[in-house]
């Protein structure tokens, strides 16, 4: 079959990415970028910003160094009381972003609390900075410009993942200064008052270059976990997933009843004609196919239910909670939606049916290897009852098998021949 390249995630991986930010409006257009992306995305943006430790360690040390030095030099109340505050502020930041790394390990909801710390802090910070520069003390004046400086630098560099964000918060930070500096009585003081916005723009275009590096990283992250979990033509899980998942809903149903188990029936389908339309009209007409039987399949199922695309004209359906005698409902219903007639937009006679083998756990077998064996084996003797029929594995226990059994010493002589042949 002709690979049709997929560029965007099928709506049933969504929660397989990664949990919402819980958020107004307002701070998700501030953790968004120029381009609106998906909660997950915006999630990851967030949680990458706000769990640099570091960073923000050594950008707490040095603010609060300066409301140190601010409160020696001036003596004033103001200063002592900027103490408090930016340690107090420091201390909050710490505990949030730890619990920011909590929050990425265990993959829960990201909140919004970081980023009003992060503004409450900034605006705070620069009401202190505007207050030294109009203290007169020249000390001051040139440690803020280095702080604010330094941490300009630091917010780009910390918030690459929220552009729009990180470029507020340095307005916030810069703009009293930038005002305090323009109309301080010091001769010349206006000029250095001038080049701070051009400095913050210079900083938020930067911004911006650094916030499209990593969206592109992590799309392209994004982008390869579909690839290697789904499949490009129809959207649904392939085989890596349906391992993953198959593993998963056994181990739930191993233990959520007194007996230690509970039914989780398997239906292993095979289209009817498929092949024989394909190799007829073409692989452009056998993917259109595809197409449409894997939208059929979705809306033949239960919410519950899980499809997989495992081959080229195979598919498996896993039923949670399923005794035997209740999925041949749904088998009988996918049977009779995929007989219906194809209307692909050319007027080409197609005649698609499927035929449907099942197993259910743990009656025919307890492991994902041996269900779908079972299911696989049952799958092929509905295909020699003449097609379109689900059989389920326990009525083919005394059925013909469908490779006649060798003697041992036909097998050798097989095995002979073969080698003698290559």
């Amino acid at each position: 079959m002709r690979r049709v390249t997929r560029t965007k995630l099928h709506p049933h991986e969504a929660a397989d990415v990664g949990h919402p930010i819980v958020a107004p409006r307002l701070i998700k257009w501030l953790v968004n970028g120029p381009r609106p992306q998906p909660d997950a995305i915006l999630r990851r943006l967030l949680l990458h910003s706000q769990t640099k430790t570091r960073t923000l360690f050594l950008a707490t040390l040095s603010t609060t160094l300066l409301t140190v030095m601010a409160a020696v030099i001036t003596g004033a109340a103001w200063a002592y009381a900027w103490v408090a505050i930016e340690v107090a502020f420091g201390i909050a930041r710490g505990i949030v972003a730890r619990q920011m790394l909590k929050a990425q390990a265990s993959d829960r909801p990201a909140t919004a609390l970081p980023l009003y710390l992060g503004l409450s802090w900034a605006l705070s910070y620069s009401i202190g900075c505007a207050l030294c520069v109009m203290s007169d003390e020249w000390p001051l004046f040139v440690l803020v410009a280095i702080v604010i400086a330094g941490l300009t630098s630091a917010i780009v560099s910390r918030n690459a993942g929220m552009p729009r964000y990180g470029f507020v918060q340095i307005c916030i930070l810069a703009t009293p200064y930038t005002v305090a500096m323009i109309f301080s009585p010091i001769p010349q003081m206006y000029l250095v008052g001038l080049l701070i916005p051009a400095w913050g723009l210079g900083m938020g275009i930067l911004l911006f270059e650094n916030y499209d590096v990593l969206l592109n990283l992590f799309l392209s992250e994004r982008e390869n976990k579909w690839l290697a979990n789904y499949d490009q033509l129809t959207g649904l899980p392939n085989r890596t997933m349906q391992h993953r998942r198959f593993e998963e809903l056994l181990r739930d149903a191993t233990g959520t009843s007194g007996n230690g188990c509970q039914p989780l029936t398997v239906l292993w389908l095979d289209l009817d004609g498929f092949k024989a339309a394909n190799d007829r009209y073409g692989h452009e007409l056998g993917d259109a196919v595809l197409v449409v039987v894997a939208e059929r399949l979705r809306g033949c199922v239960r919410g519950d239910d899980l499809i997989f695309r495992v081959g080229g004209d195979e598919f498996v359906i896993l039923l949670p909670a399923t005794e035997a005698a209740d999925s041949v409902e749904i088998a009988n219903r996918v049977i009779a939606r995929i007989a219906e007639p194809f209307d692909l937009g050319k007027d080409v006679p197609l005649s698609i049916g499927v035929s449907i083998g099942s197993a259910t756990f743990p009656r025919d077998g307890k492991t994902a290897d041996d269900l779908l064996r079972s299911a696989d084996s049952a799958m092929y003797e509905a295909k020699r009852l003449g097609k379109g029929v689900v059989v389920h594995c326990d009525s083919i226990d005394d059925a013909p098998s469908l490779v006649p059994a060798l003697e041992p010493d036909a097998h050798i002589t097989g095995e002979l021949r073969t080698r003698s042949a290559v």
